[in-house]
């Protein structure tokens, strides 16, 4: 299949469950990563695509699968049914050759086999900020302040899920869309959401450092909330109750 066909085969199987799709080259990650995490095993021009899981994603998807009795609630849940979606969209391309990455993926020595972020910037999907972008970095320089991106329509109400490599799919004239900087280059704007992402970020204020058309729904962020050793607990205790209600 050529690119188009790929690109709206997974725009259909993909956005009406909460997801977006975000295509880049190899090459553009490759380009701003350090050597130790780039993704040497593809041709440059190799196209791949960035999968977002949007807010709308927990009620759409994850609720059918969660509160599905056949599905076995052993492992991060969240991680299993995108996983199981991912899966079932390569299924639509039998011909072509498609590796897949996780955010959770490392290599066993616990090195990230892609950095995530990285690729939301790169692929447009959403500008990535670090101390690094500051002048005048007001943080401890024996503080490791962690980045942060922020997508134009959902602030910090997003996670950047899977990438998805089409090994002999190659589009060198596939346009490069930057990032909308939704802070502007405000210095000001950047110190505070670093400050709030890495200094409070339970209390989530930092998803909401600019104005947004959809968040977490109240029964998502309960989800969000719970520490993830009793979330299988939670997931149960839902279960009880939709049966219940059936």
């Amino acid at each position: 299949m050529d690119f188009e066909t790929i690109y709206e085969l997974l725009q259909n199987n993909l956005l009406e469950s909460g997801f977006e799709v975000y295509p880049f080259l190899i090459s553009w990650y490759n380009s701003v990563v350090d050597p130790l995490f780039r993704l040497s095993n593809y041709d440059d021009d190799t196209v791949a695509f960035l999968i977002v899981s949007t807010p709308s994603m927990f009620e759409k998807t994850f609720l059918p699968y969660a509160l599905d009795v056949s599905k076995d609630l052993i492992r991060d849940p969240i991680d299993c049914c995108v996983k199981e979606k991912m899966q079932s969209v390569i299924e639509r391309f039998p011909e072509d050759e498609v590796d897949v990455l996780f955010d959770y993926d490392l290599w066993p020595t616990r090195r990230a086999k892609i950095i995530m972020q990285t690729v939301g910037h790169v692929s447009g999907a959403a500008c990535f900020y670090s101390r690094q972008q500051l002048q005048n970095d007001p943080f401890p320089k024996d503080k490791n302040m962690m980045g942060i991106c922020l997508h134009p329509k959902y602030g910090g109400w997003f996670a950047l899920r899977s990438v998805l490599i089409f090994k002999t799919l190659q589009y060198p004239l596939l346009p490069r869309i930057s990032p909308p900087d939704v802070l502007n280059g405000d210095e000001s704007l950047i110190v505070d959401v670093l400050q709030r992402f890495n200094y409070c970020w339970q209390d989530g204020t930092y998803r909401n450092v600019i104005p947004v058309i959809e968040t977490y729904s109240t029964l998502q962020q309960s989800y969000f909330q719970t520490n993830p050793t009793d979330r299988l607990v939670w997931l149960a205790d839902l279960r009880r109750m939709n049966n219940e209600n059936v």
